[in-house]
């Protein structure tokens, strides 16, 4: 019995050190942080927009649209990119006060290479601005201070352990959406498909209803088939254009000009119900050899971007007219 009690007492002892903890820190979570330590945005639905800027004179802003977020006003923002920020900025906390004689250096640090950060909420109000430096000696903090502050701190993030700054990021490559096509099928009105090396091959693909297409040769010089169509065999090759994602931007590449001068493997056009049309023609990239299957591709995408595609992702688009009719009948 005295044992029980024992027990039971020291039970109610646990519970009573967990509730006095967790009251503590839900006192805290309420107080509001001292101006210069408060990095963190509460909530990330209060975000609008996002403006990054360092000392090399490179810019990005992240906003959102209607239709999602935008890169620098005008190219859709890497979803990715967006939720690794938004993370960023509402899991910022102060690591650590840093002792007096490192506060100098680390100011003369933030002021040479620093990256500077403002927020936005719908209103167009700024409510976070500072700067963020470099790393500390053990990469689990980062330095950085308030805007009209005096006061550095060496900052984290909760659940992560090393640089904040180095998920701010900056350049196309990172943030630009490497989307190519993503069409649902009701959106689409014809699909052409060329092989300049095998015209024969060549097609294109249009709406006649819901849900119901025709598929004819792309030059008038072949012949149409007339084999059976396959059932449903245009119904599934326009399902493919939902999601077709690059594997990057190669807008840099010294070849991109001698590539384009070459005659292309396929160009793929594909005409929305709008009328607006999205060309993107493919040649091989790499070394592979004769037999050897292609892997990569160069891709231009209506004369503006080059990007890098892979056969494994755009493969099953690369069809051919008779893919869509059934073999002939043996005699």
């Amino acid at each position: 019995m005295k044992k029980n009690t024992l027990l039971l007492a020291g039970l109610f002892l646990l519970l009573g050190a967990a509730a006095v903890y967790v009251w503590r820190n839900q006192l805290q979570d309420k107080k509001s942080l001292p101006p210069d330590r408060d990095f963190a945005v509460k909530d990330a639905a209060d975000i609008q927009r996002v403006f990054l800027a360092d000392r090399k004179g490179q810019t990005a802003l992240i906003e959102r649209s209607e239709k999602g977020w935008l890169y620098n006003g005008k190219h859709p923002a890497r979803q990715d990119a967006v939720a690794s920020l938004l993370e960023t900025l509402t899991r910022l906390t102060i690591h650590y006060v840093p002792p007096k004689a490192a506060e100098k250096a680390m100011v003369e640090s933030i002021a040479a290479n620093g990256i500077k950060v403002e927020v936005y909420n719908k209103d167009k109000k700024k409510i976070k601005c500072f700067y963020v430096g470099g790393v500390t000696n053990d990469e689990t903090g980062t330095y950085a201070i308030m805007e009209n502050a005096e006061q550095p701190y060496v900052i984290t993030m909760r659940g992560f352990i090393g640089s904040v700054r180095s998920r701010l990021i900056f350049t196309d490559e990172q943030w630009r959406d490497r989307t190519i096509f993503a069409e649902k099928p009701e959106t689409i009105q014809s699909i052409t498909l060329e092989y300049p090396q095998a015209r024969s091959e060549s097609f294109r693909l249009e709406k006649k209803g819901a849900a119901e297409y025709d598929v004819t040769p792309y030059f008038s010089t072949t012949t149409a088939s007339k084999n059976t169509r396959r059932k449903g065999a245009a119904e599934a090759y326009v399902l493919n254009f939902e999601s077709l994602v690059a594997e990057g931007f190669e807008n840099a590449n010294p070849l991109r000009d001698s590539v384009r001068s070459l005659t292309p493997f396929a160009i793929l056009t594909v005409f929305n119900i709008h009328g607006e049309a999205k060309v993107a023609r493919f040649w091989p990239a790499g070394d592979e050899g004769i037999g050897q299957p292609i892997e990569r591709y160069f891709t231009d995408i209506n004369g503006q971007d080059f990007m890098l595609t892979q056969q494994h992702v755009f493969g099953k688009v690369f069809r051919g007219y008779n893919h869509f009719f059934a073999p002939e009948t043996p005699r």
